[in-house]
């Protein structure tokens, strides 16, 4: 082979080299692009789960026991490290309807601005039937996500 056959060919393999180079760069991207649209619906599926869990729980102590001060104290014993500390006075709203539906109505909410491919409001909702009177009590915990 002479030189030029040899000049030629590696100049066509140089093309190939950033070719290569940039389609393990666009690879790259796509992965980590995956991986954190993947961290983030993880994220959002357990506070969802945990903000089911919270209205069970805030439904029920409220149909049993009232609307008292340790219902505050209890959802921040079981709330994930996502979601910050609920204050009675702030994040509790309860309201009382005495219509004689004998139902406890508990809904939990947030809205989401957190996570990056995800943001719209998450709602959970109980309802229960109220084991202390024939009122209606519909109770709002507004939470908000740490980042």
């Amino acid at each position: 082979m002479d030189r030029q056959a040899i000049k030629k060919k590696e100049q066509s393999f140089k093309k190939a080299y950033i070719e290569n180079i940039l389609l393990w760069m666009v690879m790259f991207i796509g992965f980590v692009t995956l991986f954190f649209f993947v961290v983030d619906y993880a994220t959002i599926v357990r506070v969802k789960d945990n903000m089911d869990a919270i209205s069970d729980y805030g439904s029920r102590n409220v149909a049993i026991n009232g609307i008292g001060a340790d219902l505050t104290s209890n959802i921040n014993g079981m709330k994930v490290k996502a979601i910050n500390n609920v204050s009675a006075d702030t994040n509790i709203i309860c309201t009382t309807n005495a219509n004689g539906a004998y139902q406890v109505i508990f809904i939990t909410q947030t809205t989401n601005n957190s996570y990056k491919f995800f943001g719209n409001n998450i709602v959970s909702k109980r309802v229960v039937f109220n084991e202390n009177n024939s009122n209606t009590i519909t109770c709002t915990l507004n939470i908000t996500l740490s980042n």
